[in-house]
């Protein structure tokens, strides 16, 4: 896994790219699809902004690029929201390769093992009766609130 940290208005330290690469490098345990992550720590100037310390992450995986952000008041507060968001995205993406999986199998992923309902192949006249309405002639039928009625 290949890891970028940039910042934005922000000098990074030492200490800050090792904590991002300490929390990141957790997720290479769990995950072994990741191909890079590149994370942006950065500060809004503006004063009217309260959560201005952002982490900004795009993480390549295997047939998708993620993208996640989060801010708050303090830096490594965000960093922290920033690595369960993205193991939150993670394990959603991990859940639809898998069912991709199971579905090019030619197993349901909704419906496994259950087996579907049997109908029956005859039915008789008092069955048939409301359930279909044919006519040979549409212009003798009329619509009415209830549905189609012949005359």
């Amino acid at each position: 896994m290949k890891l970028l940290a940039n910042g934005r208005n922000i000098e990074l330290t030492d200490a800050i790219k090792a904590y991002v690469s300490e929390k990141v490098g957790r997720l290479e345990q769990h995950y072994d699809f990741i191909q890079e992550i590149h994370v942006f720590l950065g500060v809004e100037k503006n004063p009217r902004i309260s959560n201005n310390q952002l982490a900004e992450a795009t993480v390549v995986v295997n047939r998708a690029v993620l993208r996640v952000e989060v801010s708050s008041t303090d830096l490594y507060a965000s960093i922290d929201k920033l690595v369960d968001k993205i193991d939150r995205v993670l394990t959603r993406h991990k859940t639809k390769l898998l069912g991709r999986a199971k579905s090019a199998k030619g197993e349901s992923i909704r419906k496994a093992g259950s087996e579907e309902e049997e109908l029956p192949t005859e039915l008789t006249a008092e069955e048939m009766e409301g359930v279909f309405l044919t006519y040979e002639d549409e212009e003798e039928s009329q619509i009415t609130s209830e549905g189609y009625r012949s005359p």
